[in-house]
C-alpha cells in the first residue's frame, strides 16, 4: 500500500525523532491548507487524533499543526447583499428586506395548523394496545408486555442463541399499577407490640 505525502507528515508528527522534525511536519501540514482549503475539516479531524495522543511530544506537535493550519486558512470575506428599498408599487411582503422573521407578521395560528411537529410525545406509542382493553387477563397482558419489551430491546435474539433473559426484569417491573393504589390496602404496622 502506497503511503501518501500527507500520511508521511502525520507519521512524522507522531514519531518524529526531534521536536524540530515534528514542528517542520506541523508547518507543512499548515501549507496543505493553503493549497487545498476545501480539505480543512478532514485535516483538522486527523490532527484531532494526535491531540489526544498519550505521548506529550505528539500532543505538542499536533497543537503546532493546528496553529499552522489556522494561520493558513484564507480569510472569509463574504459579499454583502445589497438592500433594495421597496417601491410604491410593491407591497411590504414582496420586498427582499422582509425575508427575515418579523414579529409583526408572525401568525401563531398558521404555525400550529401548518407547522411541523417537534417530535413531542405523550407516550401513547409506548403503551400496549389491547383489542379489548377491559377483557384481557392481567397475566396475559404482562406476558404480552414482556414479549414486546424484549423485542424492543433486542433481547428476543438471546433465546435463539441459548441465553436466558428472564432474570433481567420480572412481572412487577412490567405491571403499571399506580403506586398510590398499592398503599391503600396496607395497614400500618404497630411497632409497640400491642
Amino acid at each position: 500500500m502506497a503511503v501518501s505525502r500527507l500520511d508521511r507528515l502525520f507519521i512524522l508528527l507522531d514519531t518524529g525523532t526531534t521536536p524540530v522534525t515534528r514542528k517542520a511536519a506541523a508547518q507543512q501540514l499548515g501549507e496543505v491548507v493553503k493549497l487545498h482549503p476545501h480539505e480543512l475539516n478532514n485535516l483538522l479531524s486527523k490532527v484531532l487524533i494526535y491531540l489526544r495522543s498519550a505521548n506529550w511530544d505528539t500532543r505538542i506537535a499536533a497543537g503546532q499543526a493546528v496553529e499552522a493550519i489556522v494561520k493558513n486558512v484564507p480569510e472569509w470575506n463574504p459579499v454583502p447583499r445589497t438592500r433594495q428599498e421597496p417601491t410604491s408599487e410593491s407591497s411590504m411582503e414582496d420586498s427582499p428586506t422582509t425575508e427575515r422573521l418579523n414579529f409583526d407578521r408572525f401568525d401563531i395560528c398558521r404555525l400550529l395548523q401548518h407547522g411541523a411537529s417537534l417530535l413531542g410525545s405523550a407516550g401513547a406509542e409506548f403503551e400496549v394496545q389491547d383489542e379489548k382493553s377491559g377483557e384481557v387477563d392481567p397475566k396475559e397482558r404482562i406476558a404480552r408486555q414482556r414479549k414486546l419489551l424484549q423485542k424492543k430491546l433486542g433481547l428476543n435474539m438471546g433465546e435463539a442463541i441459548g441465553m436466558s433473559t428472564e432474570e433481567l426484569f420480572n412481572d412487577e417491573d412490567l405491571d403499571y399499577t399506580p403506586t398510590s393504589a398499592a398503599f391503600v390496602n396496607k395497614q400500618p404496622v404497630d411497632s409497640s407490640g400491642s
